[in-house]
């Protein structure tokens, strides 16, 4: 039997009394690649900030790595969840691709020529090297969105979660990013989590897919 990496138990999620999540359980094995599906507001975004500890359950609880959700040993290993969200962060002061990539470490506790070898393998991974000088701001929105998976790949993660990741992305852009999460997927056997409506992602092969509606699965 596979190792879990999720588990989520009736998890209910209330913001100003109105439910947004109801009774959603849900079991992810350790090397799945999963995609929640469905329309905007049916709660996916706020399925993952619960997974994230941004929102916190009404009832119900969620079990990430093992450990419950909020708990102090979950804190102790959050940075093994690596997070990317759709390109809509527009930065207009000069940051680097390097710089950017430098985030995914500069918390950890590591000397720097550690933090300097994960940079440069995490961007070399994902085929963005070229982009270490480059000024964020001036990127497409799939050089971005490598240069968010190299942030997270710094962090050495086990789970990764992705919120629409190909929103802002043309057909090729988006082709070559779900090619990329395969191949990370398959070396790195890095659980994975996204959400998204987009019919190009939801007819990837190999990606388990659950459709959310009003807050709950269909």
């Amino acid at each position: 039997m596979s190792e879990e990496c999720i588990r989520i138990d009736g998890l209910h999620v209330q913001r100003e009394g109105v439910e947004i999540l109801r009774g959603l359980s849900l079991t992810v094995a350790c090397g799945d690649r999963l995609i929640v599906a469905g329309p905007n507001g049916a709660g996916k975004t706020t399925l993952m900030k619960a997974i994230l500890g941004v929102v916190r359950a009404s009832a119900g609880r969620i079990l990430v790595l093992g450990q419950p959700v909020g708990s102090r040993e979950w804190s102790r290993g959050r940075r093994r969840i690596g997070y990317v969200n759709q390109e809509s962060v527009h930065v207009d002061f000069p940051v680097s691709g390097r710089e950017v990539v430098e985030i995914g470490v500069c918390s950890l506790r590591l000397g720097k020529a550690e933090k300097r070898r994960r940079i440069e393998d995490a961007m070399a991974a994902v085929g963005c090297s070229h982009l270490q000088s480059r000024m964020y701001a001036r990127l497409s929105g799939g050089e971005k969105q490598k240069l968010s998976l190299a942030r997270c790949l710094c962090q050495d993660p086990q789970l990764l979660l992705l919120d629409e990741p190909t929103s802002s992305l043309d057909p090729r852009s988006r082709s070559e990013l779900m090619d990329l999460l395969r191949v990370l997927n398959e070396r790195h056997r890095l659980t994975m989590v996204m959400v998204s409506h987009d019919a190009q992602v939801l007819s990837e092969p190999e990606w388990k897919i659950e459709h959310m509606e009003a807050g709950a699965f269909a």
